[in-house]
């Protein structure tokens, strides 16, 4: 088994990690049954300036996707290997909106809303300070790194929307992906893929309850989806899953 790192942000609000692509690349760990170890990441100092980043056996690998294709590349029994290829082509549809779309209004919610800075705010500034930012620098670092990310949901086009295009948009996505969930199990059917790292950690995400706003009131609203990040949950993140 080769020796896995993790360089991720750190547990918030109740989750594993803020970042969904921190989320997804953990997920797909346990969903494999592979070791690893989780280490606090200096963004400043990734490859990319993006987390997650991994060190497999001493080969620095960014990028959540590049991880899990490399990861999946070295394991004798795919995860995906009973998909058709229709269901590989609609798992990638998926996985493309939900990482490419619906990652910028949760980033759009989040820091670009007051309400959502008031949540998100606090918990930059005491990650900053895990990764050794004097405290006098924290309220202006922070201020500077909100402005990036906001540019960014701008640049992407989302973030010129008004709130509520934005969460009518998003809330689209969600209908779509609860649609296509149906009753599970697993996004695809019965068993776990590759796919159900981002569903598990877009779903979880927007189901966050330290962000109490339109959208997750919406996502809360299809059962299957609460049901399945439950289920997931239950089976690859609880004490028992972990042996804790």
């Amino acid at each position: 088994m080769p020796t896995i790192k993790v360089y991720k942000f750190g547990p918030q609000f109740g989750r594993p990690d803020a970042s969904p692509f921190v989320v997804k690349v953990e997920t797909y760990l346990r969903l494999t049954d592979q070791k690893y170890e989780t280490i606090t990441g200096d963004v400043r100092k990734a490859p990319r300036k993006q987390l997650p980043f991994v060190d497999v056996d001493g080969k620095i690998i960014p990028d959540s996707t590049a991880i899990v294709d490399h990861l999946e590349a070295a394991r004798a029994e795919k995860l995906d290997a009973r998909l058709t290829a229709k269901e590989r082509a609609v798992g990638l549809a998926f996985r493309s909106m939900l990482e490419e779309h619906l990652y910028f209004g949760i980033l759009f919610m989040r820091w670009a809303t007051d309400d959502g800075w008031a949540v998100f705010g606090p918990n930059l500034r005491e990650a900053l300070g895990a990764m050794g930012v004097p405290s006098l620098m924290r309220g202006f670092v922070s201020k500077s790194v909100r402005k990036g990310v906001v540019g960014r949901t701008r640049s992407q086009g989302i973030g010129r929307q008004p709130r509520e295009e934005v969460v009518a948009g998003c809330n689209r996505l969600v209908d779509a992906l609860a649609e296509q969930m149906g009753e599970g199990p697993y996004f695809l059917g019965s068993e776990p893929t590759t796919y159900d790292a981002t569903a598990y950690a877009f779903v979880a995400g927007v189901l966050c309850p330290a962000f109490d706003n339109e959208l997750r009131k919406h996502a809360a609203t299809k059962k299957n989806l609460v049901a399945y990040a439950d289920r997931v949950k239950e089976k690859y993140w609880s004490e028992a899953a972990t042996g804790g």
